[in-house]
């Protein structure tokens, strides 16, 4: 097999990957975030307020429901996005090639960025160089 880079480029792609694991990291845990919003819809519709707004109450199931949603959606981006992020810092310094690995295929389950950033992940912690820079053997 004949490498596709010099160990130089290599290193950059480590650097850029490194950057992309930090970033994507940083918008899953933006989306776990976001996700509070439905925890918070579930606790109101729950609230004894909008029961006497609303003369009859709302199912009490539909605000249970939302806050479970919420909360196993919360903790779920937020896992991954702390996945990431240690990916990220792994990469940085040469470590932990099958943390990254695992992220990675966990990343292709989000369509099209995931799967994109997945990939580029598999295909540059497979270079020989890189393997090199992990003290892999070749």
């Amino acid at each position: 097999m004949v490498p596709c880079c010099n160990f130089v480029g290599m290193k950059h792609h480590l650097s850029t990957l490194s950057v992309l694991h930090y970033v994507y990291g940083v918008l899953e845990l933006i989306g776990g975030m976001a996700v509070l919003i439905l925890i918070g819809m579930g606790w109101f519709l729950n609230s004894d307020w909008l029961a006497e707004q609303a003369g009859e109450p709302i199912p009490s199931f539909l605000g249970v429901f939302l806050q479970v949603v919420g909360w196993v959606l919360f903790v779920i981006l937020c896992t991954k996005g702390a996945l990431n992020i240690w990916s990220g810092w792994s990469i940085s310094r040469g470590r932990n090639r099958t943390l990254s690995m695992v992220t990675a295929a966990l990343n292709c389950l989000n369509i099209p960025f995931g799967l994109a950033l997945g990939i580029f992940t598999f295909i540059v912690l497979s270079d020989r160089a890189v393997r090199e820079v992990y003290g892999l053997s070749v």
